[in-house]
């Protein structure tokens, strides 16, 4: 008897209190015993009798979607939610993890990674599990659900269609959300019964996937009642819309085209994969690799000619020209659940009373519990550009503060130099006076997304919602600050790598205070800025590039933060036609890559912070040279004058120190700099050849081999 045991879970339709929901619908119908072969059918006939029991069915499979936040310990939710297994990003070169507790160091970092990882309370798998994600639980709800509402009583036909275009739309994300991690999944496209256990259901090709949940979406959107926005887009946020299928379908044609599963010279990611499993992770006929980057490019003209039909979306913009409001509206338009941004979101129920029992995404990151340690690498800080746009270059920011023999350098009135350009004024640039203690006309440097991405030193803790004034004590994340204390030359605690991140967060690191207090913390699952950078990508790859629209669909983002754009700020105001843009990188490698997608991939990673962007991103593009290289964090000191009016390095408090004790003393703002080497928390991958099959089978996730030794047809990906 073949066993299809991950696929005939229970399907038990959340109750009141459940993990986290989609929609604004109250949760009251539970259903476990929908799966009992003695009484499915008069099971059936009870929920789909009753045109209300029927719409919290729906909402039940609404509360099954991925929510990409880890953020309570416990085996009821998903395993991608709990803290203990931990989030991609930090598999990436823009984040490190910092607690060895988590899987992400244990199986990953450390290289322990199997098919046969199996602790005993299941944390040591996959960040995504293909058996422990709720995704054949929420597939199995949605065929159910197509195959019954026609039958619904008290309910008219277009909120029929409605409804099964909101199914159809969670079948293919709840799908999609494995297919990524795996490579060719079963498809399940009915409600299995128990009297099919026999049959296999095994691997489905990437091609066959690929077609079978566009077309999924194909359907919701041709169906007529599938609104463009819902009726109320506030209270129904939420729910799925064409904008969001159209956007769904994007992306997955997106990674379709992308050299993983789209190869241009044909041969697989790991060197040597056996013919057996070649369908499964890669389209086999090399002939149609344009045509699958064509069709991408399609779906991304079809979302943009519905927006502008049908508006109602758009990117969140600044009142003011000014650093602070550049920032709080981009924080707006992915923290806000009314924005105008969000194509799709899935929440958590309710507030985050930052109970750590319920919500631990904010409490397990505090000084007393460091465990949600999501440290900034240097390297992502330096991707953000000057306020104007400029790129950031570390070589020459550090020229103004040092000479050439590494002594540093002063001004003609004895202070160390603070160039505009320098690393004394690469986050903050102030001014001192006898008011304050505080500096005063503070300006924020780098591009404002940075400051929202990160939390970096010298930045205020608070942004006010409406105002767009920071306020409150500064983060000290120098050796010996009141924030980073001993944690910046240890490599621990908040700030290990001399950042934290803030995204998501919008903490203090207390659990009494944040501009997240009162704020439901909600997912982007899809959004309109990424629709830009997919389009901008799109337009880059087509069969007939148009390289100046690809740089404005970039600019469009840009310059809601303010920033110059492409052409002007990173090409050096080369014309469109110049292969400045063009120039391959890597060539003939497995991550090779063009200067203007690298460019564009950056501002994925600046706009998209700890969304999975940069892992996917990583994955579809077959950059294992992100996964080798050594990643660096940054140590500053502070300098203060001794009694002789001497500077040298003070690894002191100010918020908790001398600002308490000397009415005199002013905001430290001169530092010494060091970008040293990550080497507290290491990963086995670093240091090895990215072409290597030992890198490259990292690419794609395991199976379990238990799935795999039951026989329904399930081919284990290579190098496991």
């Amino acid at each position: 008897m073949k066993s299809i045991k991950i696929l005939l879970g229970v399907v038990t339709m959340m109750l009141a209190g459940s993990a986290f929901v989609g929609c604004t619908d109250d949760v009251k119908f539970g259903d476990p015993a929908l799966d009992k072969p003695t009484s499915s059918e008069a099971t059936k006939d009870t929920v789909f009798s009753n045109a209300e029991y029927a719409r919290q069915f729906l909402v039940g499979i609404y509360s099954r979607q991925y929510y990409g936040l880890p953020y309570v310990n416990t085996s009821a939710l998903p395993h991608s939610c709990n803290p203990y297994a931990g989030k991609f990003d930090a598999l990436t070169d823009c984040w490190q993890m910092g607690w060895t507790g988590s899987a992400i160091f244990g199986q990953y970092y450390q290289g322990a990674l199997s098919s046969t990882t199996l602790r005993a309370d299941g944390l040591d798998g996959p960040l995504f599990g293909f058996d422990n994600e709720h995704v054949w639980e929420a597939v199995r709800a949605g065929n159910i659900f197509l195959e019954n509402i026609d039958n619904v009583p008290g309910m008219t036909d277009a909120e029929k269609g409605r409804l099964k275009a909101e199914a159809r739309c969670l079948i293919a994300a709840r799908m999609w959300d494995c297919f990524q991690h795996y490579g060719g999944i079963p498809i399940i496209d009915h409600a299995l019964e128990v009297s099919e256990t026999t049959q296999e259901f095994p691997r489905r090709s990437v091609e066959e996937c690929i077609d079978y949940m566009v077309g999924l979406l194909d359907e919701a959107i041709a169906d007529p009642n599938f609104p463009w926005v819902t009726a109320d887009p506030v209270t129904m946020s939420g729910r799925w819309t064409r904008a969001g299928a159209r956007a769904l379908k994007a992306k997955i044609l997106q990674m379709a085209a992308s050299p993983i599963f789209n190869p241009k010279d044909g041969q697989p990611y790991y060197q040597g994969a056996s013919e057996d499993v070649l369908p499964y992770i890669m389209y086999t006929d090399a002939s149609k690799y344009q045509e699958r980057w064509d069709r991408f490019y399609k779906a991304c003209e079809e979302f943009f000619q519905d927006w502008e039909a049908n508006g109602w979306y758009a990117i969140v913009q600044a009142e003011k020209k000014t650093d602070r409001y550049y920032r709080l509206a981009y924080r707006k338009a992915y923290a806000l659940r009314e924005s105008t941004e969000i194509l799709h979101s899935v929440r958590h129920q309710g507030y985050d009373s930052y109970s750590a029992g319920r919500y631990c995404w904010h409490s397990w990151y505090t000084a007393s519990v460091p465990r949600n340690l999501y440290w900034p690498t240097e390297e992502y800080v330096e991707l953000f550009p000057w306020s104007n746009g400029d790129p950031f270059d570390w070589d020459k920011a550090w020229d103004y503060v040092y000479n050439e023999n590494g002594t540093l350098k002063y001004t003609s009135s004895g202070t160390p130099n603070a160039s505009a350009r320098g690393l004394n004024s690469m986050f903050i640039r102030g001014t001192e006076t006898a008011l304050s203690q505080l500096l005063i006309n503070v300006t924020y440097t780098r591009d404002p997304r940075l400051y929202e991405e990160c939390i970096v030193n010298g930045m205020q803790k608070h942004l006010d919602w409406t105002t767009a004034a920071t306020s409150g004590d500064i983060w000290e994340l120098w050796a010996g600050g009141t924030d980073g204390l001993k944690g910046v030359t240890a490599q621990t605690d908040m700030f290990g790598t001399g950042y934290g991140y803030n995204k998501y967060y919008m903490g203090d690191g207390t659990t009494s205070s944040g501009d997240n207090q009162r704020y439901q913390t909600q997912w982007v699952y899809l959004s309109l800025n990424e629709m830009y950078l997919m389009y901008a990508e799109a337009l880059l790859k087509k069969s007939t590039p148009d390289i100046q629209k690809a740089c404005e669909m970039v600019d469009v983002v840009r310059a809601r933060v303010g920033l110059g754009g492409l052409k002007q700020r990173v090409f050096g105001n080369k014309a469109y036609s110049d292969p400045v843009y063009t120039e391959v990188r890597n060539a003939g490698k497995i991550f090779e890559s063009t200067a203007l997608l690298d460019e564009i991939l950056n501002e994925r990673a600046r706009e998209l912070g700890l969304q999975n962007i940069r892992w996917f991103d990583m994955i579809r593009n077959r950059r294992t040279d992100w996964m080798t290289k050594q990643l660096h964090r940054l140590e500053m000191h502070r300098l203060k004058q001794n009694a002789k009016g001497e500077w040298v390095v003070s690894d002191t408090q100010w918020t908790n120190g001398d600002k308490k004790d000397d009415a005199s003393s002013r905001q430290p703002h001169y530092f010494t700099y060091e970008r040293k080497p990550i080497d507290g928390i290491t990963r086995a991958l670093w240091g090895e050849d990215p072409q290597s099959n030992n890198v490259r089978k990292w690419l794609l996730t395991p199976f379990p081999q238990a799935e795999v030794n039951k026989g329904y047809g399930i081919i284990q990906n290579p190098g496991w």
